[in-house]
């Protein structure tokens, strides 16, 4: 397993990354680290990290807090259809009585919901590590990054090849999971009003070029691997779809 840089699970919400993080923690035991905390308490604990003997930090942050560390690190996040992730998101919020924007969130629509600046272009915001406004120049910065410091983009909607891809790049032992915080109250696509969609797509033009962006370097990774590999991972998928 890759030892010499800490990973750094940059955890973008409803994309399948409590999953990922259960499997990151099985693979990393007691070297990883969750830093699920606002501004300054990550800050501290991020400077109190860089002290140990750690391989692996996790959390809800923005790109960026490398800088916080002295040794080299590699990125790791998954992106997901940015529609399909605010409608999520805003059933999550709904159904989770104990998040911190329950109550807020339940006294709207999912057509207010969406116009929240905090929910349009998140996956953007979270990957240029903008704290604005996000621009398309965040877009551009974003996608270097993923370019520079990301050694796997995972794509939500190609879950198990994106973590047979992380499994390995990073030398990883263990991938069997159970899927974690399904959002299973939520309506599908076709359920959502032809409007509402519509202003969906409107409000996250940053986020669908990212993700459409970030899809096709993973899927030019799957369509490089070696005959091998394409081999383990077939036998993977089959084996999950049994």
């Amino acid at each position: 397993m890759q030892i010499n840089k800490i990973l750094i699970h940059l955890h973008t919400p409803k994309t399948g990354g409590t999953t990922l993080r259960k499997i990151i923690t099985k693979n990393y035991k007691n070297s990883s680290h969750n830093v699920y905390l606002d501004e300054p308490k990550r800050k501290r604990k991020l400077k109190y990290l860089n002290q140990k003997n750690v391989s692996c930090i996790q959390g809800h942050f923005p790109f960026g807090i490398h800088k916080y560390l002295s040794k080299p690190c590699d990125y790791i996040t998954m992106l997901r259809d940015p529609i399909d992730r605010v409608i999520s998101e805003y059933y999550f919020i709904r159904r989770g009585t104990r998040h911190r924007l329950h109550q807020q969130v339940m006294k709207m629509s999912l057509d207010q919901y969406l116009r929240r600046s905090e929910s349009i272009n998140l996956q953007t915001r979270y990957l240029s590590g903008a704290t604005g406004p996000v621009t398309r120049k965040d877009l551009e910065i974003a996608k270097k990054h993923i370019q520079n410091h990301f050694a796997v983009v995972g794509i939500t909607e190609m879950f198990n090849e994106s973590l047979f891809l992380m499994k390995k790049k990073l030398g990883w032992r263990d991938i069997s999971y159970e899927k974690q915080n399904v959002t299973k109250t939520r309506p599908s696509l076709n359920q959502i009003s032809d409007s509402t969609l519509i202003e969906l797509e409107k409000h996250n033009k940053l986020d669908i070029e990212l993700y459409n962006f970030a899809k096709k370097i993973l899927e030019q990774k799957l369509i490089s691997l070696d005959q091998n590999s394409k081999q383990e991972l077939n036998a993977f998928l089959s084996k999950l779809s049994n």
